[in-house]
């Protein structure tokens, strides 16, 4: 998978997290993933499809990340993993998605993006491609988080006519 794939999702998870829950995280090296279980114990799952390139994106939250996060954007302490969490989820999957989308639709890239599905638990992450999936881990203060990119070429009608 491209680079030009996975950074868009590293910048802009950064940059979400510094302007809106005034906070840090670093990156570590990407990784292949080998199985569909979540990383993290809520995770954001959001279709990805366009004209070149389908697939899908995932973050998955550990419980202290998650937490600390939200009470960082709520500005009240969270001391469990409760629905202002999971509902943060979504939304950040959602701002993730959409602040990709932005960067690669400006490389020439165009991704149309559905509502995220929410996870829980031992919740599997299936994908909407067969593409390896690509996992960014990240460590912040408040604990791990995971990005899971899953693109691959679609295949063009012409080619299949050829």
């Amino acid at each position: 998978m491209k680079a030009d794939y996975i950074n868009p999702f590293i910048e802009t998870i950064q940059h979400i997290l510094t302007t809106m829950a005034s906070m840090t995280c670093g990156h570590g090296k990407p990784f292949l993933k080998d199985d569909s279980c979540p990383l993290g114990d809520v995770t954001g799952l959001i279709a990805m499809n366009g004209d070149s390139v389908e697939g899908s994106l995932a973050i998955s939250f550990s419980a202290s990340a998650i937490q600390g996060i939200t009470s960082a954007m709520l500005g009240e302490t969270v001391e469990e993993l409760d629905d202002s969490c999971t509902s943060l989820t979504g939304e950040l999957t959602n701002m993730l998605s959409g602040g990709a989308r932005k960067l690669l639709w400006e490389r020439g890239y165009s991704f149309e993006m559905a509502t995220p599905r929410l996870l829980q638990g031992d919740a599997q992450i299936n994908h909407y491609a067969s593409a390896q999936v690509i996992v960014i881990p990240f460590d912040s203060k408040h604990g791990d988080f995971f990005i899971e990119v899953a693109l691959q070429p679609k295949l063009q009608t012409a080619a299949l006519h050829a």
